[in-house]
């Protein structure tokens, strides 16, 4: 199920907590903010030429348009897009 894309599911305006043992997750976030320090896998976005293995520092957000995002350590709440 993609729970990122319903607002009434995941909660209007409300985010998904994602880490390495959630897997590959679909959803539609526009925004990733790392809880911890945190090195993303495979994500697919709007972002041209985003690497794999990007670090995050605890507090950072990442803003464009996700649709796949996969977590190898640490921790992201992904917001769900406004639309």
């Amino acid at each position: 199920m993609n729970v990122g894309a319903n607002l009434q599911l995941s909660g209007e305006y409300g985010g998904r907590y994602l880490t390495n043992a959630s897997g590959t997750v679909q959803g539609n976030w526009y925004q990733l903010e790392a809880v911890g320090a945190t090195v993303l896998g495979a994500v697919t976005s709007n972002i041209v030429d985003l690497p794999s293995g990007l670090n995050l520092a605890a507090g950072q957000t990442l803003n464009g348009v996700f649709t796949s995002v996969a977590v190898t350590s640490g921790a992201v709440i992904a917001l769900n897009r406004r639309s």
